[in-house]
């Protein structure tokens, strides 16, 4: 008998998507050739329990692009990922301490704006001039969700 895998990742006691979880797998899986190659640490900092409302499908193609786009300006990144929800809002933001060609980044991360916006979300980045830069994801967490234009 072939055992069924879990293609999903609500956890049936907290009623949702763990966005950590979902994180930790395209890590491992999707992302795992990027990050060896690009020498980089990551640390998920989003806590176990901050559940997405919505189909984990529709902000999953933005959150890889994100960072598949900053493992691909890391080298040697020292990268945390941390996650806020205010209402209904979910602020994802990827920290990279120790970028090293922020207008780069930059311009990579703006092309992904048009998919952010398909999904109701916004994507703003600070810091490219210096060391330390912030990407931050904005999206919103329920079931219909919102709509507006950027």
């Amino acid at each position: 008998m072939r055992e069924q895998f879990q293609t999903s990742f609500v956890d049936p006691a907290l009623r949702g998507t763990s966005l950590q979880s979902l994180i930790n797998h395209l890590l491992r899986h999707s992302l795992s050739d990027l990050l060896r190659q690009s020498d980089s640490s990551v640390m998920n900092e989003i806590p176990a329990n901050l559940n997405l409302a919505i189909d984990e499908n529709k902000v999953t193609p933005v959150i890889k692009e994100l960072l598949t786009t900053v493992l691909n300006n890391a080298r040697k990144g020292r990268i945390h990922i941390r996650a806020d929800r205010f209402r209904d809002i979910i602020i994802l933001e990827i920290e990279d301490q120790s970028n090293y060609n922020g207008y780069a980044l930059e311009y990579s991360v703006r092309s992904i704006e048009p998919l952010a916006r398909m999904v109701g979300g916004y994507i703003s980045i600070k810091g490219k001039q210096q060391l330390d830069t912030t990407i931050s994801f904005s999206f919103p967490n329920q079931e219909t969700g919102l709509s507006y234009d950027c």
